[in-house]
């Protein structure tokens, strides 16, 4: 995450910095080690880079850290509270296609099976998509899930 962050480091350092993060935090428990070594904050931070690679690989770690992967879905809720909302807005409004694909990716990591990260995703939904969704949506009917996922997906095209 050092030379993810740090200035001296040229961008394309940084990308493969970050290429060779998202395969730590395959291993469950190097995701799971990540609220303990302080990382969630600047990885979510990451999320608001000015370089749209950045923006993307952080989506894309925290996708990959939290799915299928219960410890971490909370760790995120609790050690980055507007990580959910950042991403949501990154899947709606980013300018650049990649990082709305890997937000949607991590939304959908971060939500199935974790009740607790789907209900903050649903508080930052605007009413009329909760109407076309769901005003609640279980974690675990995938069906639900699937609903809401491919909404956040329309953003893509």
């Amino acid at each position: 995450m050092a030379a993810i962050r740090s200035p001296a480091i040229a961008i394309d350092d940084k990308l493969i910095a970050f290429d060779n993060f998202e395969q730590l935090v395959e291993n469950l428990d190097n995701a799971n080690n990540l609220g303990v070594l302080g990382l969630w904050e600047p990885l979510v931070e990451e999320l608001e880079a000015e370089e749209a690679g950045r923006r993307m690989m952080g989506a894309w770690c925290i996708g990959t850290a939290v799915q299928n992967n219960v410890g971490a879905q909370g760790m995120l809720l609790s050690k980055a509270p507007t990580a959910l909302f950042t991403l949501f807005t990154l899947s709606q409004n980013d300018p650049d296609t990649t990082v709305r694909r890997k937000a949607v990716y991590a939304l959908s990591s971060a939500i199935r099976n974790h009740q607790p990260a789907m209900d903050e995703l649903l508080r930052h939904l605007p009413e009329d998509v909760k109407k076309e969704v769901g005003e609640s949506i279980d974690a675990s009917d995938m069906g639900g899930v699937d609903r809401l996922v491919n909404w956040l997906r329309r953003a893509l095209v």
